[in-house]
């Protein structure tokens, strides 16, 4: 089981690429008022106040995305989801769940964990959880 010095140490980490990761988001999207943990792409070519949901994308409306919007929102759809995961970890030290994996309900290596602080599995669950 972790001590609470590695605890504090990984939630600092945690901490610390959750504000990296908002402040990169920050820089190519804003946050969706509509949907929690969302973010809208800024559209260069249209200037910084034009945005464009993720329906508006999917939709089929009629758009135009420079490449660099479509880069962008790979980008985006990337940080938007380690950002969930770094949230999610988070939580789980709140509800003291963290560092058991939630396939086999094991503990989760320290090494894995410090590698990879948001880590929700072992490393022999890690293709269950992502598979789908």
């Amino acid at each position: 089981m972790l001590d609470q010095k590695n605890l504090d140490e990984l939630k600092t980490a945690l901490l610390k690429e959750r504000d990296l990761l908002i402040k990169e988001l920050e820089t190519i999207a804003t946050p969706d008022t509509n949907l929690e943990g969302d973010w809208d792409i800024k559209h260069k070519e249209w200037g910084e106040d034009q945005i464009t949901s993720e329906e508006e994308l999917e939709g089929g409306e009629s758009v135009n995305e420079s490449d660099e919007d479509m880069k962008n929102k790979a980008l985006s759809d990337r940080l938007e989801l380690r950002l969930k995961e770094v949230n999610d970890a988070l939580k789980r030290m709140d509800d003291g769940t963290y560092g058991t994996c939630e396939v086999c309900q094991k503990e989760i290596p320290a090494d894995r964990l410090k590698a990879n602080p948001a880590a929700k599995t072992d490393i022999e669950h890690v293709k269950e959880i992502y598979a789908g």
